[in-house]
């Protein structure tokens, strides 16, 4: 899986495969979130110095005047910016692929274990997430 194997290995560069998988994995997210409606803030994907500006999250973001969308995100980190949806995960840029990668198993983790706290895990879409989580050898 090319998720896990660029989350495995942080000198692997980002390709068009990697493009691709990210695009599955947000269009598969995209589906599950609504149906969870669970939040989940996840770790840094900030890049260098600005680590912790950007972080992963898991809401209903505001995507146009009116409309929420429940979705996975790269979001301003700054508590004034209340997890402002910056981008999908497949529109980050080509330095921040790999650092987003190397997140998603932390990140899938966290989401799964909200999904639990929640008492949806056992639902189709809880179940789901649990799958992804395991497929990029995420820790339950």
């Amino acid at each position: 899986m090319v998720l896990r194997d660029q989350a495995r290995d942080p000198d692997r560069r980002p390709d068009r495969a990697l493009d691709d998988a990210l695009a599955r994995l947000s269009r598969i997210l995209a589906q599950i979130a609504p149906a969870l409606e669970v939040e989940h803030r996840g770790p840094f994907v900030g890049i260098g110095a600005g680590r912790e500006a950007f972080c992963l999250a898991v809401r209903a973001h505001e995507e146009a005047a009116g409309t929420t969308v429940w979705a996975a995100r790269v979001c301003s980190a700054d508590p004034h910016r209340g997890l402002a949806a910056h981008w999908d995960l497949a529109c980050v840029s080509r330095l921040r692929k790999p650092i987003l990668a190397r997140a998603l198993p932390e990140f899938l983790a966290g989401y799964h274990a909200a999904v639990a706290s929640a008492h949806k895990a056992d639902t189709g879409a809880g179940l789901r997430l649990r799958a992804l989580a395991e497929a990029l050898g995420a820790d339950h």
